[in-house]
């Protein structure tokens, strides 16, 4: 019985709970310092974040588990911090997957139907690093030139099917669209 005893304490003490003291994102890997147990703190322990993904959750709150690589406690790593006191957007429905941010901004996929985003002030899309595409409250705005391979209607106005009044034969100029 102490054998398992011993075996299940080496695996319970692998992983702990921390509270993050400070997130260090500077560099090419993000370190946090840590709060382990009573007492206990760690510095600049690297956090392991999945492929193509990064993030830096607000401090105040944040939390992660640690893992002592290979059962010592002088190697350890995280993974990358949580925060509960953030506001977290639930509520989801199955198969439902969001991103979002302290501010609110989200990007929500809804069940293979929607791709929802939800943005505070502008949504930006850039091609190598220049902006193509801004939305925001006042409206769009595109660089480059739009190709329809449809109608482009504006109000009740289609570019394909309106008539002009007042056409002339020559340089003079017509009323506008009716």
């Amino acid at each position: 019985m102490k054998q398992l005893f011993d075996i299940y304490h080496s695996i319970r003490s692998l992983i702990s709970h921390a509270v993050v003291r400070a997130i260090y994102d500077d560099g090419a890997e993000q370190q946090l310092d840590l709060n382990i147990h009573a007492g206990q703190t760690r510095t600049r322990v690297p956090v392991h974040f999945p492929f193509g993904f990064s993030s830096h959750a607000p401090l105040d709150g944040a939390v992660t588990h640690v893992i002592s690589t290979g059962g010592d406690p002088s190697d350890l790593m995280a993974l990358p911090p949580s925060n509960p006191a953030a506001a977290r957007l639930g509520d989801l429905a199955e198969g439902e997957s969001v991103l979002y941010d302290s501010a609110g901004q989200r990007l929500i996929f809804r069940d293979g139907a929607v791709a929802e985003i939800d943005v505070v002030g502008q949504l930006i899309v850039q091609v190598k690093g220049s902006p193509i595409l801004t939305l925001d409250e006042t409206g769009i705005s595109i660089k480059g030139n739009i190709h329809a391979t449809g109608d482009v209607t504006t109000d009740k106005t289609s570019l394909n099917n309106h008539i002009h009044g007042g056409v002339q034969a020559g340089g003079a100029k017509t009323t506008p669209p009716q």
